[in-house]
């Protein structure tokens, strides 16, 4: 270590090893109310044939998935993270309207079978420019990688004929989004802290325009040094269309639900 990195590390007069450490967060994500739109096809399509997962194709609107997060702090100012988690979701329906996807319409009438994959990856650099007394402060830009797929699969003729059985479409869209955030730390005492961080994103180019918000609040009890139990609240919102030549995404996604958490320091 530099002479230069030493001196940041020490210039409150702690320890070196004080602002040096990980933490990994390995926990449950149990979302309430999902509600998901997409569309995917012909750009000239109005937004009315956007595919509501949960009213159009009978997909449930609550799940409880593994959440994971790793955050490791190299000096005073200085650290970062990395998140995932991932929503996979399936459903029965007859369909009450015709609807399309990548070209092909599947008839009112139709039994459907549907596997909807969802999965969020945020990699971010903490810049920590507060931590002094009961208050962390930082800023986290870096990149939010947001990834859905939807799977349609006939199980049957429906009143227009059409497709046949196990006739299947699918279709996929991964969008890296740059993100800003910010994150607070409130110490109570020795062993309970309140956290606080919201991500951001918006875009509006062209053919690509949206937006991206994903906050949490929780508390945390430290039982020892080495572990931690944790459990709050988490709100995620994506509005996100891409255009590419004579093809359109329409993505749609909100969720409000608890995580809960056991966190290991090292």
């Amino acid at each position: 270590m530099s002479s230069t990195a030493l001196a940041d590390e020490q210039d409150d007069g702690a320890p070196p090893t004080k602002y040096r450490g990980g933490m990994l967060r390995l926990g449950a994500f149990a979302i309430e109310n999902i509600d998901t739109r997409l569309y995917f096809g012909p750009a000239d399509l109005p937004l009315r044939a956007a595919i509501d997962i949960r009213r159009d194709l009978g997909i449930k609107d609550s799940l409880v998935a593994f959440r994971g997060n790793f955050m490791y702090r190299f000096s005073k100012h200085h650290g970062m993270s990395f998140g995932y988690y991932k929503l996979d979701l399936n459903g029965l329906r007859r369909l009450s309207r015709t609807i399309e996807l990548g070209g092909r319409e599947f008839d009112i009438g139709l039994d459907v079978y549907t596997e909807y994959e969802e999965q969020i990856v945020k990699l971010a650099y903490n810049w920590i420019f507060h931590d002094e007394g009961r208050v962390l402060l930082s800023l986290t830009p870096g990149l939010h990688f947001s990834r859905a797929s939807l799977s349609v699969e006939a199980l049957g003729t429906g009143i227009g004929g059409g497709l046949g059985i196990g006739e299947r479409e699918e279709a996929s869209v991964t969008a890296p989004l740059p993100m800003l955030g910010g994150r607070v730390v409130y110490r109570l005492s020795e062993r309970w802290q309140i956290v606080g961080a919201s991500d951001v994103f918006f875009l509006d180019r062209g053919s690509q325009r949206g937006h991206l918000t994903d906050t949490h609040v929780f508390a945390e009890y430290r039982m020892n040094e080495n572990v931690s139990l944790g459990g709050g609240l988490n709100r995620f919102s994506l509005d996100l269309q891409l255009v590419d030549k004579d093809v359109a995404w329409d993505w749609s996604s909100v969720y409000t639900g608890g995580y809960f958490y056991l966190g290991l320091h090292f």
